[in-house]
């Protein structure tokens, strides 16, 4: 025990770097001041969990950052992996190219591959599925991400759309790291660019975010669903843009309308699954963190907020009625562990 008082107390004593220059307007230290003790205070509840480990956490407040801590052996420059986090970039991306008419989320996707990617005998489904569709995570099909992150998946679209269904598209919820692969594909194919030089263009470079690594497939499209490296600060931007509803220093980057759609609940993650009345009501009713419903490639939260979540909890809280954002990196299992840690501590502040 008193070695987990000792690693704490020097991680937020030697990493905090509360109120420092950068490209983020920082807040004045009295302001700052209110937000430490609960920002110590989440390093602490999260360490206290055998595994766990929270790598940075960033508070943004009316627009200025009001706490950022980093433990030792991370860094503010360090570009951090964002595991699933990558996935509303992907979706962005498809934002951004529906507003120069490039595409729209109620195409088929099937016309967006050539017969020798399409199988033999198509579903019925499969002719049917929208892009709409694969945002929601409501493909029905089978995910085998692990065979593709393990190298044991020669081509991620052709056997994808080769899957037998589980359900229809667009009835039920069910989470699938290839919805994402697949848009990227039908995004780099309506706009002639890969996922990460197309958000370059249209989004990194306006946000002053240098570093965006981004894996790729065999075949050398950016993975969609996971793969991106970004530093914390970068991440907090990009939580900020989604606050101010595509706006940027002034400039509407992508129009604010996709925000209302992009962020809407569209489909609750029991949806045509449990059906047993008592139950339902149950999950209507629950604060449980899980159950709030899934946008656009993000998970709706209680007192209006969403996220961003990629394994591990690497976090993109955005609380539109606190005009607040709030960034973690992070190597957790309990993931409810750091949620509820949140509500408890920052949220009230907000």
């Amino acid at each position: 025990m008193k070695t987990f008082r000792l690693t704490t107390l020097l991680i937020i004593a030697v990493s905090a770097l509360s109120c420092v220059d950068s490209s983020l307007p920082r807040a004045d230290r009295s302001t700052c001041e209110k937000f430490t003790a609960a920002g110590d205070k989440l390093f602490r509840d999260v360490f206290a969990g055998p595994g766990n480990v929270l790598h940075s956490l960033m508070i943004i407040d009316e627009g200025e950052v009001v706490y950022e801590s980093w433990s030792t052996g991370f860094s503010s420059e360090l570009p951090h992996v964002m595991w699933s986090v990558s996935k509303t970039f992907t979706a962005t991306a498809i934002g951004f190219a529906e507003q120069e008419g490039l595409l729209s989320t109620s195409d088929r996707i099937f016309d967006y591959f050539n017969e020798s990617e399409l199988p033999a005998e198509r579903h019925p489904w499969l002719s049917q599925m929208t892009i709409h569709d694969l945002l929601i995570m409501s493909s029905g099909w089978p995910d085998p991400v692990l065979d593709a992150i393990k190298g044991n998946l020669e081509d991620w679209a052709k056997t994808t759309l080769a899957s037998d269904f589980h359900f229809e598209p667009g009835t039920q919820f069910e989470y699938n790291s290839m919805n994402s692969y697949i848009l990227s594909v039908i995004l780099s194919r309506a706009t002639g660019y890969k996922l990460n030089d197309y958000l370059e263009e249209k989004l990194f470079s306006h946000l002053d975010i240098e570093e965006h690594i981004w894996s790729e497939s065999p075949q050398g499209y950016n993975a969609g669903g996971w793969g991106l490296y970004l530093t914390t600060e970068d991440l907090a931007k990009v939580g900020l843009f989604f606050l101010q509803r595509g706006s940027w220093e002034g400039k509407q980057l992508l129009n604010a309308e996709w925000f209302d759609k992009a962020t809407h609940p569209h489909i609750m993650q029991y949806q045509n699954i449990v059906t047993d009345p008592v139950e339902l009501e149950n999950l209507r009713n629950c604060r449980d963190h899980w159950c709030q419903g899934y946008s656009y490639q993000i998970w709706n939260c209680n007192d209006g907020a969403y996220r961003m979540h990629g394994a591990g909890c690497q976090l993109c809280i955005v609380f539109p009625e606190q005009n607040a954002v709030v960034v973690t990196t992070a190597g957790i299992s309990d993931e409810k562990k750091i949620l509820d840690s949140i509500w408890e501590n920052i949220y009230p502040l907000l």
